[in-house]
This record gives structure tokens, C-alpha cells and sequence, in this order.
């Protein structure tokens, strides 16, 4: 009885290893998976979720967990892949999962399934990870000429998800199926476009993407080869024994697959295996261009004439290119140095006396310029008369009461009426001042060298120094002629409607020490016949004025 119970006790344990044997693919270590040909390759970005089942499509499909495992071949050798939920990276029977992905995830992953107990197929899967997106993680390059181009997203294939289509990361609204179809497409049609896939595991939400691009090939088009550089008959400087470079840029069409050739010929000879020369093709935006370099430019090359020759199976065109020495362009430089040297000397001169010319030409004015502007005197004369110091006074009387009329009423035939010399006794000065202003084509304002020390040149009482102002600012009915007397280091004392004057008008200095201080043909008082208006007639003769101003009375 107890050999019995022994015999049935072993049966009963053959028959478990046996099972064991047939749902246990480690139990038959002695059995040689055998490589399928199914490789692929999975792009994908950190921090995405990674769903990837067997490559094979019956082995994805197996429902028996214990028929498959997983491994990562990496540096360390072949490891195993848990099935732990709580491991990062781990698989659900055909299924690898890696939540989220890492730069080091990056790996050869290797499938395998154990179908039969003594037959296993393995499978190998490459997945590359990217710091941010790249292009090289594209799927498929798409170029095509068709009218409809169908895309699939290459991700979350039979998987339950939601999708988003994106074309050069910006979302195309309404599209959410698997196939994304660009119908009438075109070259704005171009592009990069993202599938994004939406899934859950175990509660958490994941995404994965992947990425085509699209490139319509435009229909080929054929034209005539036209030469866009070199210029025909252009001329190149080089250096004797110098290299040199020489491009030729030719069109012929778009897409055009016919034979197309660029020549070089120098004289009658075609530089084609010459010692000395080379050059070669390329193709730059439907352009084709070539560039020939000559090693050494020798005297010959001086001396001949180049050629660029463009030919198609219709057509043949070229273009000529002379080569120059540099030492050839000297006397061509030299030419336009001093051409631009007279201009710069011509344009200075007229400059320097445009003064003289203009007042040249108005000596022949005079002759009929008979003015009926209403006008009584050519100019009205202001000047500081406040808070001067003796030195200040004496040079200003002079100015004032000498020179000035002796050289513009006198010998320039200018009527003048000057404030404090013209005034007649126990005349209404506030009325008459405005009046006498308004009948003056000109605005004299004489600033002295008191000006930029603090000291006001404006008072409430000087009226005229108001009056004037307005008409040449505000009124714009008459023109400004400022003269200095002596120095003036600036001019921030000055009243703002003065210094607004000063920024529009320019400032005349009168140098009493000058040898020319009273003489007409002098600069400065060239300047100040500039500036005034065209005297009615030839130089008045002299004739007697009242006593110069006394100032230290005002």
C-alpha cells in the first residue's frame, strides 16, 4: 500500500514539472532563440510616455504573460527587463512600457517569444531618445507630386488614445483620426507634421508623438540656360601670380534632370584636365553654378579672354571675362581720386565766396531794383544797454555810434535807424518803437561780451528787444542779423526766445582789434551785407548824424 501511494505521488510531480516545462520559458535554458528580420527603430523625447509592443504581430497579439520577456542590451550586457508596475521601465507581456522616457533609455531592445517549448523568436527593437525635438527623428520624408498625401501617425498604433495633428508645431483644429490627408497640396503645403498621442496606464496620463515631413516636388520645368553672373564683357582685378576664383551662375529651369553643362574656355582652349586650373559644379537653390580657380595667374592669363559657356540639349549661351592687372587700375583710381578731389575743392570755393558772388551780382541789382514794399528802413539796431562795465560801454558806443553807420549807411548806401541815436525827444518811445520796427526789413541785435555772465539782456522796459523778437519768431515777417562784440562762452543766460534765435540764425563776431574792423570789404562785414536786404541805390553820401548814444546814462 505505501509503494503505491509513493508510485502516484511521483506521477503526480512528473506531471507538474511537465507543465512547468510548458509555461516556463526559462525552464529549457538550453533552447537558441532564433533573430527574425523585423528590426525597427522608435524616435521619441524625454519626458514622453513610451508604449511598445512586439514588433511581431502574432507575438503582440499573445495573451500568455509568461511567453515573453523582455532585455536591453547596453553596456553592461544583456539585462532583463521586470514586470513590476512600480519599475520605471517594465512590460505587461508584449507590451514594454517606459514612464516617462530618459536620455539613457536609449537602447537595443531585444523580444523574445517563447511559441513552442523547444522554438523561440527574437526580436530587436532600437529606440532613440532625444533631448528636445530634432529633425533626425522624422518617420518618413514625404515628396510627392500627387494631389492627396495620406500620413499616418506613426505612434499608438492599436491602442486606445486620443489624437492631435500639429503642422510645424502649430495645432490643425479638427483633426483627431489616425490618417491625416493634405489633399490639393502645394509648396505652402510643406512641412513638418506631428501626430501627438494621448493614453492612460494605471490612472496617469501620457503622451507620445512622432513626426513626418512633408516636400512637394514642384513639376519640372526647362528653360533655356541663362547666364545671372558674370555679367558679359565684365572685367576681374587680380594680382600676378595670385589665385583666383572665378564664378559662373546659370538657371535652367526647376527639377530639370536633362544633361546640363557648364564650360570654361580660355581663348580656344577648354580648360578641362589643363595644369593650373580646375573647377567644379554644384547645384545652389535650382541654380547651377561653377567655379573655376586658377592656381597662379600668369601674364598669358593677362592676355586672354575667358569664357563661360552654358549649354542644354537646345541651347547654348556664354559670357566673356577679361582679367586685369591690379597695377592697370591705378592710373583709373588715381583718375577718380582727383576728380573727386576737384569736386570736393569746387564745392569748398563756391562755398568761400557765395558771399563775395552774391554780392558781385547785386551790384548790378541795384542798377533797377526800385522796392515798393512799404518799408522805410533797411534795419532796426538793438543792443544790450543795462549793467555793463566802462570797458563794455566804450566798445559799444563805438560800435554803435561809428562803425556801424559809417560802414552800412555810408559806403553801403543802408538806411539804419538805431535805438537811442534815432529817437526824438519826448516822442512816445512804446508807440513809435513797434511802428518803426514794423516799417524795417531787418532785425539787428548786437550782444555784448556782459551777456554770458549772468546779467539779463531782456528787461520789462526794453520794449524793443520784445517787439523784435515776435516779428522775427512769431511773425516771421522780417530776418535776424546777430552780431557779438568780443567773446561769449555760452549762452545759457540768455532768454529762451534769444537762444531759439541763436539755434536758427547765425552768430557774427566783430573783432574791434582786426585792421579791418571798419572796412566794407572785410569777411564780416561781407557777412552782414549778405544778410541784409538789397540797398534802393548806390552808397549814400556822408551826412551829419546825432551824438552817439551815452550809455552810461540809459
Amino acid at each position: 500500500m505505501g509503494s503505491f501511494l509513493m508510485t502516484g505521488l511521483l506521477m503526480i510531480s512528473a506531471c507538474f514539472l511537465a507543465e512547468l516545462v510548458m509555461t516556463s520559458p526559462f525552464t529549457n535554458s538550453t533552447v537558441q532563440c532564433e533573430l527574425q528580420d523585423t528590426y525597427q527603430e522608435v524616435m521619441a523625447v524625454t519626458g514622453e510616455g513610451l508604449y511598445l509592443p512586439c514588433p511581431n504581430l502574432k507575438c503582440s497579439s499573445e495573451l500568455n504573460a509568461s511567453l515573453i520577456s523582455w532585455f536591453k542590451n547596453n553596456s553592461n550586457g544583456i539585462q532583463q527587463i521586470p514586470v513590476e508596475e512600480t519599475s520605471r521601465v517594465h512590460h505587461h507581456g508584449a507590451v514594454l512600457y517606459i514612464l516617462p522616457l530618459a536620455i539613457n533609455d536609449t537602447g537595443r531592445y531585444i523580444t523574445r517569444w517563447w511559441y513552442e517549448h523547444d522554438k523561440c523568436d527574437e526580436y530587436e527593437t532600437d529606440v532613440v531618445v532625444y533631448g528636445e525635438f530634432h529633425t533626425d527623428q522624422l518617420y518618413r520624408n514625404f515628396s510627392e507630386q500627387t494631389a492627396t498625401v495620406e500620413m499616418l501617425c506613426p505612434v499608438c498604433e492599436n491602442q486606445e488614445k486620443n489624437l492631435t495633428w500639429y503642422k510645424d508645431f502649430h495645432l490643425i483644429p479638427g483633426q483627431t483620426e489616425e490618417i491625416l490627408r493634405v489633399r490639393h497640396t502645394s509648396k505652402k503645403d510643406d512641412g513638418i507634421y506631428t501626430c501627438v498621442c494621448s493614453w492612460e496606464h494605471h490612472g496617469h496620463t501620457y503622451k507620445s508623438s512622432g513626426s513626418h515631413q512633408l516636400q512637394i516636388v514642384e513639376p519640372a520645368r526647362s528653360y533655356p540656360p541663362r547666364i545671372l553672373s558674370p555679367p558679359n564683357n565684365s572685367i576681374e582685378f587680380t594680382d600676378l601670380g595670385a589665385e583666383l576664383v572665378l564664378k559662373c551662375s546659370v538657371f535652367f529651369g526647376t527639377n530639370v534632370k536633362d544633361q546640363l553643362t557648364i564650360l570654361w574656355v580660355r581663348n580656344d582652349t577648354r580648360l578641362v584636365g589643363v595644369k593650373g586650373y580646375s573647377y567644379y559644379t554644384r547645384k545652389v537653390n535650382g541654380t547651377v553654378v561653377s567655379v573655376l580657380t586658377i592656381r597662379k595667374v600668369s601674364k598669358l592669363d593677362l592676355h586672354s579672354v575667358f569664357r563661360c559657356l552654358a549649354l542644354d540639349s537646345r541651347k547654348w549661351v556664354q559670357v566673356f571675362i577679361t582679367l586685369r592687372s591690379r597695377e592697370s587700375a591705378l592710373p583709373l583710381v588715381v583718375m577718380f581720386l582727383c576728380l573727386f578731389l576737384l569736386f570736393l575743392l569746387t564745392v569748398g570755393i563756391t562755398k568761400w565766396f557765395t558771399v563775395d558772388l552774391v554780392l558781385f551780382f547785386r551790384n548790378f541789382w541795384v542798377v533797377w531794383n526800385k522796392r515798393d514794399d512799404g518799408k522805410v528802413y533797411d534795419a532796426y539796431v538793438v543792443y544790450q544797454k543795462d549793467k555793463m562795465d566802462e570797458e563794455t560801454e566804450i566798445i559799444l558806443a563805438n560800435f554803435i555810434g561809428t562803425v556801424l553807420p559809417a560802414v552800412l549807411e555810408d559806403k553801403c548806401g543802408f538806411k539804419l535807424f538805431i535805438q537811442g541815436r534815432d529817437d526824438l525827444p519826448g516822442e512816445d518811445c512804446l508807440v513809435l518803437t513797434d511802428a518803426r520796427i514794423q516799417l524795417s526789413r531787418r532785425l539787428i541785435v548786437v550782444l555784448t561780451p556782459g551777456v554770458c555772465q549772468g546779467q539779463k539782456v531782456m528787461t520789462p522796459q526794453d520794449y524793443a528787444w520784445h517787439v523784435g523778437l515776435h516779428q522775427v519768431l512769431v511773425q516771421q515777417e522780417m530776418r535776424a542779423i546777430l552780431i557779438q562784440l568780443g567773446g561769449m562762452s555760452e549762452n545759457s543766460e540768455l532768454p529762451q526766445g534769444l537762444q531759439h534765435l541763436l539755434w536758427k540764425t547765425p552768430l557774427l563776431r566783430w573783432d574791434r582789434g582786426s585792421p579791418h574792423a571798419a572796412q566794407p570789404a572785410s569777411r564780416f562785414w561781407k557777412q552782414v551785407r549778405y544778410m541784409m536786404p538789397v540797398p534802393a541805390g548806390p552808397a549814400c553820401q556822408p551826412r551829419p548824424r546825432p551824438p552817439s548814444p551815452n550809455f552810461s546814462q540809459a
